[in-house]
C-alpha cells in the first residue's frame, strides 16, 4: 500500500485519552469529529510507552494491570478492537502504534523491564544511571531496554506478529524504536558487539567512546565516537528491517511507518539515522560510513515531529533559535533534505505548542501540508481540551 498525498493523520494516544474514551459514546464522538474534519488515518495505541498493551496480549501486561488503578475501566476490554469496530465501513484507515523499546515506568515500577532487569539499558556511569535518569530524559519516568538484547528482540517481534495477525488493520506504526538517550547502552553485551563491529578492542571503556565533562556535563568525543554513533544506528536499522519483513511477509498491503523527532543534527543521541542511506551528513559526530545506517528506505512513510511554536523560518531567526530548523518550516525542509525522496515524509505537530494560539496552529497545519505529504496531529486530547475541532475542516480538506 502507498500512502496517498494529502494524508491527514490523527494520533489517539491511550495515556492521554484512555480514561475519557472508556466511554464508548466518547469514542463515537471522536470518530465522527475526525470524519467531519477531513482526517484520513487514525493512529491508535496498541502498546504504550511503559510497555503495556491496550489489547489482551499473550506476552505483555494489559493496560488495566497498572498497579495505580488508573485504567481499571479497561479491564477485560480491547481498546484497539473497539476502535476498529466503530471505524468499520467508514473512510478512516486505522494504524496501530507500538512503542517498542520502552518497557517500564519508574513511579510505580510496572512493566516488563522490572520483571527482566537484565533487559534494562546499562548507562554510562553512576552519574547518569540513577533511576531518574534511566529513561529518555531526567524528568521522564520511562524505562528502556537494550535494543540488541536477543530476548528483547524476540519479545518485541512477537508482539508485532500478534498485533498484525489479530486485527484487520491498515498498517503498523513504530515509536520509541531507539535508544533512550546518549548515555545508553554501555552493557558488556554492547561492548562485545561494538568491538566486533570495529574489529578491535576498546582500550579505555567507555572513555574512548566519549567523556563527560565534570563541570559542564558536556559530551567530549573519544576516538571511537563516530563509529559508535554508526553502530547504534545500524542496530536500530537492522531491527526496523526485520520488523518490516515481518509486516510485509504477513500482508504486503499493510503500511509500515516510523515516528521520529525532526531534529536530525541532534538525533544521534537516540541512536537513529532516519535519513536515506544515500544521504551523507557532514557533522562533527559522523563517521565516513554513517550513511549506511539510514533507514528511510525501510518505510512506507516517515513522520517527523516538527515540534516548534514558530511556524516560519523567519520566526525562528527573529526569536533567536539556534538554527532555522527550529521551526515547522525549517524542520520540514530538513526532513525532506535528508530523506531525499526515498519515502514520503509527513510533518507532525505537537498541538500543545499552540495552546491559546489557534491562528498559529492553523498556520502550522498549512505549512506541513504545503511542504510534505500531509500532516500528523498529536494528539486528539488537545483538540478536545482546546475545542479546536472546528478549525480542521477548512484546513485538512485542502488539496
Amino acid at each position: 500500500m502507498i500512502v496517498p498525498e494529502n494524508t491527514n493523520i490523527l494520533w489517539v494516544d491511550f495515556l492521554a485519552n484512555g480514561e475519557r474514551l472508556a466511554d464508548e459514546q466518547e469514542q463515537e464522538k471522536l470518530i465522527q469529529n475526525a470524519l467531519d474534519s477531513g482526517v484520513t488515518h487514525l493512529i491508535v495505541d496498541a502498546k504504550v510507552p511503559y510497555g503495556q498493551t491496550t489489547y489482551p496480549s499473550k506476552y505483555a501486561y494489559h493496560i488495566s494491570s497498572w498497579s495505580d488503578g488508573m485504567y481499571d475501566a479497561w479491564k477485560n476490554r480491547d481498546f484497539l478492537a473497539e476502535f476498529l469496530a466503530k471505524t468499520k465501513g467508514t473512510t478512516l484507515k486505522v494504524l496501530a502504534n507500538m512503542d517498542v523499546f520502552s518497557e517500564g515506568i519508574t513511579s510505580s515500577r510496572d512493566g516488563m523491564a522490572y520483571d527482566k532487569n537484565e533487559w534494562q539499558v546499562t548507562f554510562y556511569n553512576d552519574a547518569v544511571s540513577s533511576e531518574s535518569n534511566a529513561a529518555e530524559y531526567t524528568d521522564s519516568a520511562t524505562i528502556f531496554v537494550n535494543p540488541i538484547h536477543p530476548e528483547v528482540q524476540v519479545y518485541e517481534q512477537a508482539i508485532v506478529k500478534e498485533i498484525i495477525s489479530s486485527y484487520e488493520l491498515d498498517g503498523l506504526i513504530i515509536d520509541r524504536c531507539r535508544y533512550p538517550n546518549i548515555y545508553g547502552d554501555f552493557s558488556d553485551l554492547s561492548r562485545e558487539k561494538f568491538e566486533s563491529f570495529i574489529g578491535e578492542k576498546v582500550e579505555k571503556w567507555p572513555e574512548d567512546i566519549y567523556r563527560i565533562a565534570s563541570e559542564t556535563k558536556a559530551i567530549q568525543y573519544g576516538k571511537h565516537f563516530g563509529k559508535w554513533t554508526e553502530w547504534r544506528a545500524v542496530n536500530i536499522k537492522t531491527f526496523v528491517h526485520d520488523v518490516r519483513n515481518i509486516v510485509k511477509g504477513y500482508n504486503s498491503d499493510l503500511l509500515f511507518a516510523d515516528y521520529v523527532g525532526s531534529w536530525y543534527p541532534l538525533y544521534y543521541s537516540e541512536g537513529v539515522n532516519w535519513a536515506s542511506e544515500t544521504y551523507k551528513p557532514n557533522l562533527d559526530w559522523t563517521s565516513d560510513t554513517y550513511h549506511v545506517s539510514g533507514l528511510a528506505e525501510e518505510l512506507d512513510f516517515l513522520m517527523t515531529g516538527c515540534y516548534y511554536p514558530e511556524v516560519y523560518v523567519e520566526e525562528a531567526v527573529t526569536n533567536g533559535r539556534p538554527a532555522d530548523w527550529y521551526s515547522v518550516e525549517g524542520a520540514a525542509n530538513l526532513s525532506l533534505q535528508v530523506v531525499k525522496g526515498s519515502t514520503p515524509v509527513i510533518a507532525s505537530l505537537f498541538l500543545k505548542d499552540y495552546q491559546d494560539h489557534p491562528e498559529q496552529f492553523v498556520k502550522a497545519i498549512n505549512m506541513c501540508k504545503e511542504k510534505t505529504g500531509g500532516v500528523m496531529l498529536f494528539d486528539a486530547v488537545y483538540l478536545e481540551n482546546y475545542e479546536w475541532w472546528s478549525y480542521l475542516p477548512d484546513e485538512l480538506k485542502k488539496k
